[in-house]
């Protein structure tokens, strides 16, 4: 396996040697236990100055980025408890007190990131 710059100015990983302005060869061990290693620890592949494949931290995300994973909560848990609305609608079964106050607080902050 090879590690290197490719042409486009990233890093990564290949088999075809065009591919990279530089590159490394990798043992398919060393290869398979950065990835593996990526996934469970949550971090990046990059290189070092040597060009060597380092793990490294992600970015923290940006303001756009947790504004957009508010939103997906918020929409995901309206989704998750709609069926206590249709229920409601269909046989008037209240709604418990939590499920409603959660909702309307989902809601709103729904119309406030949605302004921004």
């Amino acid at each position: 396996m090879l590690f290197g710059k490719n042409k486009n100015g990233t890093w990564g990983f290949g088999v075809f040697e065009e591919r990279f302005e530089s590159y490394k060869v990798i043992d398919d061990t060393a290869h398979m236990d950065l990835i593996n290693r990526a996934n469970t620890e949550g971090k990046l592949i990059e290189a070092d100055d040597e060009g060597n494949p380092i793990l490294v931290s992600p970015p923290p995300p940006t303001e756009e980025e947790k504004r957009q994973q508010e939103i997906a909560e918020c929409e995901a848990y309206l989704q998750q408890t709609d069926w206590y609305a249709i229920r409601y609608a269909d046989t008037g079964k209240e709604i418990p007190e939590e499920i409603k106050i959660k909702r309307e607080e989902c809601r709103e902050k729904l119309s406030s990131l949605r302004k921004e």
